[in-house]
């Protein structure tokens, strides 16, 4: 993995760089880090060695857009380009999303909101397959993950409700065990204990609740609605950049 940090300030492009080194050896991520404290040379040294897998951008180069500049040669010079912005002020967020941001972050930029990033990334880049495959007894069962309602924990199990209720099973085998594997794709999250639910039949939410397009509602615990909600809006943007593509 190859990744570019580009930012005209010195002492924040240092910091960066350093987090960013920390949590790809925390999360185990061979990656190659460059830096560069001007756009021309980012862009220059994409079009001499090609593409990098994902930009970190600052969007005010000498108190001026140019982040925003580079990253529209980026998208022309790298069609699957994975973009996060940085920036003092939310003020060009629409601006950053309509180049196809995966995140777009306030600075000062702490080691927990670079890890933020390279978990998007993550996300973005990691595809999962089109079965769930969930061992039960001495056979393996095989669920369609676009077909998944919601799971939940239930008799040292797993309840699965699909989209045509006369496919809902129940497997023997440990919720916890399933839910990382599972929460790593965008359609799925943890709304309480014991309850991942699929956002692609998420027809809204409030504050308490989860209101599913069959007209079922699940609860939302109140320890995970924030994290809920943040992935909520994760999966309508990258719902919406999916339909432009």
């Amino acid at each position: 993995m190859r990744i570019a940090v580009c930012d005209d300030d010195f002492f924040d492009l240092e910091l960066i760089c350093k987090n960013l080194k920390f949590v790809l050896k925390e999360l185990a991520i061979a990656a190659e880090v460059t830096c560069f404290s001007d756009g021309g040379e980012l862009l220059k040294s994409i079009r001499g060695v090609g593409s990098y897998q994902l930009y970190v951008l600052d969007i005010m180069f000498q108190e001026r857009q140019m982040g925003l500049m580079v990253a529209r040669e980026i998208c022309r010079l790298d069609a699957g380009a994975k973009i996060a912005f940085l920036t003092g002020s939310r003020e060009y967020a629409i601006e950053a999303y309509e180049l196809g941001a995966i995140h777009y972050l306030l600075k000062p930029v702490t080691e927990l909101a670079v890890k933020e990033i390279v978990q998007r990334w993550h996300m973005y880049v990691n595809s999962p397959g089109e079965y769930l495959e969930i061992p039960h007894g001495r056979e393996i069962r095989k669920f369609p993950r676009s077909q998944i309602l919601y799971m939940r924990s239930r008799e040292r199990g797993i309840e699965i409700h699909m989209k045509q209720h006369k496919w809902d099973s129940w497997v023997k085998f440990p919720f916890h065990a399933i839910e990382k594997e599972v929460c790593q794709s965008v359609s799925f999250v943890k709304i309480a204990r014991g309850c991942i639910v699929n956002l692609e039949y998420v027809s809204r939410m409030d504050c308490a609740e989860c209101f599913l397009a069959n007209g079922e509602v699940l609860s939302i615990s109140r320890r995970e609605y924030s994290s809920v909600r943040n992935s909520y809006n994760d999966f309508l943007f990258w719902k919406m950049k999916q339909e432009e593509g």
